[in-house]
């Protein structure tokens, strides 16, 4: 069986902070090289939006428009 490689170029991502200030990806837009194939993923939630500090919580809701924390198919 022949597989072919992908190289994939990251072009666009958005994130939310996490509960302990890390990057928590919401979405991701890649290029294939090899197929010139555009793809996105949208990750589901790592954790409840509760268990987000509210400092957190209030500069996330500055980009919420973009993207909604529950919303996602792809698992982190």
């Amino acid at each position: 069986m022949i597989t072919s490689l992908q190289c994939l170029l990251l072009i666009d991502f958005t994130f939310f902070e996490g509960r302990d200030r890390e990057l928590v990806v919401k979405e991701l837009a890649v290029v294939d090289f090899h197929s010139n194939r555009v793809s996105s993923y949208g990750f589901v939630r790592p954790y409840s939006w509760e268990d987000v500090p509210a400092f957190n919580a209030r500069m996330n809701q500055a980009i919420d428009h973009v993207c909604n924390w529950n919303d996602g198919d792809v698992l982190h």
